[in-house]
């Protein structure tokens, strides 16, 4: 499929949707162009690397569903 027919779909598939699942859906292509900004990858490798050194000394994590049960 054409980038340009792609594009066309994806517009008209967003017109169908409600005003906050636009939102949610901006929101998500902003994060889709950030995570290729170099500092960004720098930044979750450093975060990710931290992590992994913490649970290793024997650091409890709460896990991403419970975090996310909490905020529902």
């Amino acid at each position: 499929m054409g980038s340009a027919i792609l594009k066309k779909r994806l517009i008209e598939d967003i017109g169908t949707l409600s005003e906050k699942t636009v939102r949610e859906v901006a929101d998500f292509v902003g994060y889709l162009k950030l995570r290729e900004d170099r500092w960004f990858i720098d930044y979750a490798d450093k975060r990710a690397a931290e992590a992994k050194e913490q649970k290793k000394a024997g650091k409890k994590f709460i896990r991403l569903e419970d975090l996310q049960k909490e905020h529902q």
